[in-house]
């Protein structure tokens, strides 16, 4: 089973194409929401048309501010464990895909590997080269790289930034973002051919 673990709405905007092309595909997948953004998301969930989160970890306000995070990840991390059964079943093969540089990003991460469950990384490779800038995204990002066995990258750049880690590297060309903005232009497109 593929796991989708996302939490915010720039996550969901980039990785909106790869959940329309499981679907379009039959490729059934285990989409988990973190909650750590929750305005405006049922509105993506209906712009993309995609499905609603199979599980939802946090049912809280939105994880807004860096002090909330470290108590919402433990939290988080905890009701994982409990409840590893009831949101990831127990296939010997699943992977959990998260996407990006977010506290959503890491705790999937983090879960993939208590859970022995491989781990792909989607925007794999992007970095600043600067711990404090963006902060914390650029930490976040070297950690998930560590905790990554499938790296996805947006390109022969950020291949070659991930160059002393050993998993398996795959060169997507592009990012996520330039199909969900295909996908706004197509629909506008077809909507103005409809009216006219």
């Amino acid at each position: 089973m593929i796991h989708i673990i996302i939490g915010t709405k720039a996550q969901m905007i980039k990785m909106a194409p790869v959940m329309a092309e499981l679907k379009n595909r039959n490729i059934d997948y285990n989409f988990i929401f973190t909650g750590q953004h929750r305005e405006t998301i049922n509105d993506l969930i209906n712009e993309f048309n995609i499905k609603k989160p199979d599980i939802v970890l946090h049912k809280g306000k939105g994880i807004t501010k860096i002090h909330q995070v470290p108590f919402w990840i433990i939290r988080t991390l905890f009701n994982i464990i409990i409840n590893k059964n009831k949101i990831f079943g127990n296939s010997k093969n699943d992977i959990i895909v998260v996407h990006g540089d977010t506290f959503s990003t890491l705790l999937g991460a983090i879960a993939g590997k208590i859970l022995r469950i491989k781990v792909a990384h989607i925007e794999s490779g992007l970095r600043s080269y600067n711990i404090f800038h963006p902060f914390p995204e650029e930490i976040t990002r070297l950690i998930t790289f560590y905790l990554t066995d499938y790296y996805f990258c947006p390109g022969r750049w950020a291949l070659n930034n991930l160059k002393r880690f050993k998993k398996v590297k795959i060169d997507t060309k592009q990012n996520t973002l330039i199909d969900s903005l295909n996908s706004v232009i197509k629909k506008i497109n077809n909507g103005i051919n409809k009216k006219y």
